[in-house]
């Protein structure tokens, strides 16, 4: 996941900061794009501990109902690189943490497997809590349970699922669900919670900013 501002293009700057900016001194350059890149960190960080979007929206809610807040490490690790002296990209150095993020932050699907979820959680012990991987497959493929009242079916929750199956358990019904004892991989439903990036003008006033202060000097 990363954030690419090009300081040569119309949406960062107007021609004349432009024209500004590539007139710098290299080093000059690249100490303006890393001072934004700390500060588009700063902003992420912030949108994290709101709980907001880059558009000020509340984060999709969990899909199990929990209130506790998300992403709450996505923004640590976020480093700015900056590339020809022109391009400023905020990436994470860890590959497997930048996907999750990108993830997060576009929405989609996530692949699980049965080897991918022994890697994360250990080995299925049959009597153990269904776990958290384990009931969003089950979610997913449309596990229901009674309804407290009245007839018929409804949706389990997460929290449910994890609370009343055993992983071995989880897994039979799963595989049942599937009708499929060969399929060994699924997709997990993620939705979108946008927390980095920013709009051109925010983008183009912050630079202007940060040229001020530095001329000033």
């Amino acid at each position: 996941m990363s954030l690419v501002i090009k300081p040569n293009k119309t949406q960062a700057l107007n021609l004349k900061q432009q024209l500004q900016l590539l007139a710098l001194p290299r080093n000059k350059r690249i100490r303006i794009l890393k001072t934004l890149g700390r500060y588009e960190k700063a902003q992420a960080r912030k949108r994290i501990r709101e709980q907001h979007t880059v558009k000020g929206q509340k984060f999709a809610a969990r899909a199990d109902g929990r209130k506790s807040k998300m992403l709450k490490k996505m923004a640590r690790t976020l480093e700015p690189y900056v590339k020809n002296s022109n391009r400023l990209e905020l990436k994470h150095k860890n590959k497997l943490t930048g996907r999750i993020a990108a993830l997060q932050q576009s929405g989609g699907k996530e692949r699980m497997s049965a080897t991918r979820m022994e890697r994360i959680h250990g080995k299925v012990d049959s009597k153990s809590p269904c776990s958290r991987s384990q009931a969003k497959a089950l979610s997913a493929a449309g596990y229901k349970v009674k309804r407290a009242k009245g007839k018929g079916y409804r949706r389990a929750s997460i929290r449910e699922i994890t609370s009343s199956l055993t992983q071995g358990k989880a897994g039979l019904i799963l595989r049942a669900l599937r009708n499929k004892q060969s399929k060994s991989s699924w997709q997990i439903p993620v939705k979108a919670r946008p927390f980095l990036g920013d709009t051109p003008i925010a983008v183009q006033q912050q630079l202007a900013k940060i040229l001020a202060q530095i001329n000033s000097k």
